[in-house]
């Protein structure tokens, strides 16, 4: 999805306007031609030539790492981003912009060096084909837990190669899968980076894929039927915006009960739920009791559809229930799970969690709030997450953030935004293909400003466009968010959360 939009938004007049990238000097090519010869850790020099104003270096970091950096052939501020991920990556990210740094001159100019890596192994990030790569414990350890500051280092050998020195700022960008990345890189490797900006991220990975599964089979009835239907949640989504507001400011405020919807016994029309539909929501909304903290936001229901609420078939064969398959059979446990096992055979008990968490806990889980190592490094994090994410529930990153917050000392080196109406990672409400509508809040520029001027961030202004970048829909005014601050919870509210 990244790919398609950040496509777009090269050519996008609202969030780009008065951009002007560097042009090249005519630096000489042997020199960036030279980087082939160059020795990186672990690692291999497939390619180096300039193009687009810079010098462009792909390699390989043994296994099986593919990478790409861009060092800027002149002009460059000093400033290292490094793209995360979505899915199950795969392939290696869109350099055209960091995200959410649409704003940032540097961005905007190209004179940041930028990198990204496809974390070990190619396949579909969706999840649409088996993630087999997953057989390879050396492939699980790169994408849980390695990649990113295998990049690093071969992209500080690369810098000096290049431009005769290291960087004076390093920065990572991520959201989804990429957001779990910077903070496992805050936590395992706290002085790899200066400033990291993780979005809605997927790092309570095990309990994710129960809750991927919960919401798929939630909606599937014992024949493996679809109880839901794509008619049903344009009325669903309306109720609860009738109810709560267009742009509800935190779910968990929001006292909608599906059973207002239910329809006349014998009835069965788009304007209204089954008894059996009622129950199915109801249970989307709550999520595994005790296994995850929360389901899906009210607001989110226009992002079902196509995730576990599909057009055609069974969710079973769904996007969500495929991203989940993947992970229970390929990477959830020591052993790869044999062909016969399906999502409905999924247990969602607390021993399920348990058994999940032994490998989760040490290859992807990024879940661990004692950031003292960071901080000492003098690091600076800032996360969000949009409040209508149908891909990744936004209340563990809420529980995280609280976790953070009581031990201390967070507002120092902190932030956490929470985005009224943001889909997932702020594009949406499709899951794939181009979204309706995106939010374009710039949170690099701010994140560099807090780690080398020491300008703590405040307010973000976050404004939402079409999907075709040519209207602004929206423009919210998004205080830093204190998860410790107590909630008032409406009677019937399904978004309460622990």
């Amino acid at each position: 999805m990244f790919r398609h939009l950040l496509a777009l938004l090269a050519a996008a007049p609202i969030a780009l306007a008065g951009a002007s990238p560097a042009q090249s000097t005519g630096t000489d090519p042997a020199r960036c031609a030279g980087l082939t010869a160059s020795h990186v850790p672990q690692g291999t020099i497939t390619s180096a030539a300039i193009a687009d104003g810079y010098c462009e270096v792909q390699g390989t970091l043994r296994p099986a790492t593919h990478f790409t950096i861009k060092l800027p052939v002149r002009g460059w501020t000093g400033q290292y981003v490094q793209q995360g991920c979505s899915g199950l990556c795969g392939a290696v990210p869109d350099l055209a912009y960091p995200l959410f740094g649409f704003d940032c001159a540097a961005a905007m100019a190209r004179t940041l060096v930028v990198a990204a890596d496809d974390t070990g192994h190619r396949g579909d990030f969706e999840g649409a084909e088996p993630a087999t790569w997953g057989a390879d414990p050396q492939a699980r350890l790169e994408f849980g837990r390695t990649s990113e500051h295998r990049l690093r280092l071969a992209s500080d050998r690369l810098m000096v190669a290049y431009y005769g020195r290291g960087p004076s700022y390093r920065y990572f960008d991520g959201c989804s899968t990429g957001g779990r990345q910077g903070l496992n890189l805050a936590q395992r490797y706290p002085t790899d980076f200066d400033g990291i900006l993780a979005g809605a991220p997927a790092n309570d990975l095990a309990a994710l894929n129960l809750v991927q599964a919960w919401r798929v089979t939630s909606n599937t009835d014992a024949r493996g039927r679809q109880i839901l239907g794509p008619e049903k949640v344009p009325a669903l989504h309306e109720a609860v915006v009738k109810k709560c507001g267009e742009v509800i400011q935190d779910p968990r405020q929001c006292g909608f009960q599906p059973l207002s919807l239910r329809c006349p016994a014998g009835v069965d029309k788009p304007a209204c739920l089954t008894s059996a539909q009622v129950s199915a929501v109801v249970k989307i909304y709550r999520g595994p009791s005790g296994l995850f903290n929360g389901g899906m936001p009210y607001g989110s229901e226009l992002g079902w559809i196509d995730e576990f609420v599909v057009r055609s078939g069974s969710p079973l064969n769904g996007s969500t229930a495929k991203l989940a398959l993947n992970y229970f059979k390929y990477l959830g446990y020591p052993r790869v799970l044999p062909d016969s096992f399906t999502l409905p055979g999924v247990r969602f008990t607390q021993a399920t969690l348990e058994q999940l968490n032994k490998m989760a806990d040490v290859l992807y889980n990024a879940t661990d709030p004692d950031l003292r190592a960071f901080r000492a490094h003098g690091g600076k994090l800032i996360v969000y997450h949009g409040w209508a994410d149908p891909s990744i529930p936004p209340f563990s990153t809420v529980d995280y953030y609280r976790a953070v917050q009581r031990r201390g000392g967070a507002n120092a080196y902190t932030r956490l935004y929470m985005i009224p109406a943001g889909y997932h990672c702020l594009f949406g409400p499709e899951p794939t293909g181009e979204p309706s509508e995106a939010g374009l809040p710039e949170f690099l520029q701010p994140l560099m400003d807090w780690v080398e001027k020491g300008e703590a961030p405040g307010v973000i202004t976050v404004p939402t466009v079409d999907g075709k970048f040519t209207e602004v829909i929206r423009e919210l005014d998004v205080a830093p968010f204190d998860a410790l601050a107590r909630v008032s919870v409406p009677p019937g509210g399904l978004n309460a959360t622990r």
